[in-house]
């Protein structure tokens, strides 16, 4: 059964490959708020990273990041449902809107990366079941900015951590973010880490 699994995930993985040649090339758009840089490569440099789960990636200034990071024959599941966080008017407002996705996909094969991105439109409950035979390195989250939204991914994608791997996010200084990982890592026995700004949170 695991042998199945294994291969339906290649299978999806080379579907994954189909989706950037299907793309009309957009140009390359390297805005994008990543204020965590500093900190998730520290965490590269402390220890091997070949598999990340990213929740929430818009235009993939992030997504590259890790792209580049993972060791070799590493991949970065990119998931997002590309269609703006509620409450949050960055986003929402965002001309780029309308084609968010279209560009994420440009600008991840304009920097070759098709390889190592996996892309999944979809929310982060239906990435689950997408992602239940895979075990990540690092998982990241920068997706639902409210506090139930942000425990209850928390709790329900810690188990697809390896021991000893790295649960980090982003906007620790949002309100609904604090109160979300404060009250899952609690609830799971673990500290939190933050920098000094509240851009960037860990569990410990």
């Amino acid at each position: 059964m695991r042998v199945f699994f294994t291969c339906l995930l290649a299978a999806y993985s080379l579907a994954a490959s189909h989706i950037y040649d299907a793309i009309d090339q957009l140009p390359f758009d390297a805005t994008g708020y990543f204020a965590t840089e500093g900190q998730l490569d520290k965490i590269f440099n402390e220890q091997p990273i070949k598999t990340v789960i990213e929740l929430g990636c818009w235009a993939g200034r992030s997504t590259r990041f890790f792209g580049f990071r993972v060791e070799e024959g590493g991949k970065v599941y990119a998931v997002d449902h590309w269609l703006g966080t509620p409450g949050h008017p960055g986003e929402i407002h965002d001309p780029r809107m309308s084609h968010i996705y279209q560009l994420f996909l440009s600008n991840i094969h304009y920097m070759g990366l098709d390889d190592r991105v996996i892309p999944l439109r979809m929310n982060t409950e239906e990435a689950l079941k997408a992602l239940k035979h895979v075990t990540a390195d690092l998982i990241y989250m920068d997706a639902a900015k409210d506090a139930q939204r942000v425990y209850t991914d928390i709790l329900h994608w810690s188990p697809y951590l390896r021991e000893g791997g790295v649960f980090c996010g982003a906007e620790f200084r949002e309100p609904g973010v604090r109160e979300g990982v404060l009250r899952a890592a609690q609830e799971l026995g673990l500290e939190v880490e933050s920098d000094r700004k509240g851009f960037f949170w860990r569990l410990k």
